[in-house]
């Protein structure tokens, strides 16, 4: 991530913090789907050879029509004006990061050899909670080239239980006698 995606993230939490964090984390995640949905809308508001106040006019159309928050529409307003609404993505990845820090939680991207129905899924929650000592969130794939079991990524840290990662332990441990 960039420098700048992080200060900006920083300052924007900042000024959300503790009351109204959650909620703009949503409303910027809904801007960029928005935009994402939507991408001569994208180009106008990153074109920087359309006047500032054409195209914040067009963010206070679409801030307006879903309901932003001012301190939202003030911090895209800023991005717009400065030319920096392609940052959009990255300030969103810091500041969920940095949210996440102070709420005591962490990420875990857990991948599955088989689709794992929610009692599965708050054990494995329950187990890493354990290990990390913080509340888990988790973001759940299937790879059925597992064969069977899950691998669990938290930051850097990845927790393999896979029956493909204990047969390549094995077959590693045959051959090198």
């Amino acid at each position: 991530m960039s420098v700048a995606a992080n200060r900006y993230a920083k300052a924007l939490l900042d000024v959300l913090y503790p009351g109204a964090a959650e909620r703009g984390l949503e409303q910027l995640d809904d801007f960029s789907g928005l935009l994402t949905s939507e991408p001569e809308a994208r180009q106008l508001l990153e074109n920087p050879t359309i006047s500032a106040d054409r195209r914040n006019k067009m963010l206070k159309v679409i801030a307006d029509s879903q309901s932003y928050d001012k301190p939202i529409r003030n911090f895209l307003e800023l991005l717009v004006e400065r030319n920096r609404l392609h940052l959009l993505g990255e300030v969103i990845k810091a500041y969920r990061k940095l949210l996440d820090e102070k709420l005591g939680r962490v990420r875990a991207y857990v991948t599955s050899a088989i689709p794992l129905d929610s009692q599965q899924q708050s054990q494995l929650a329950a187990r890493l909670e354990r290990v990390t000592g913080k509340q888990v969130q988790m973001d759940v794939a299937v790879d059925a080239s597992l064969i069977g079991g899950v691998i669990a990524r938290v930051g850097s840290t990845i927790y393999d239980g896979s029956i493909r990662q204990q047969l390549e332990t094995f077959k590693r441990r045959l051959t090198q006698d």
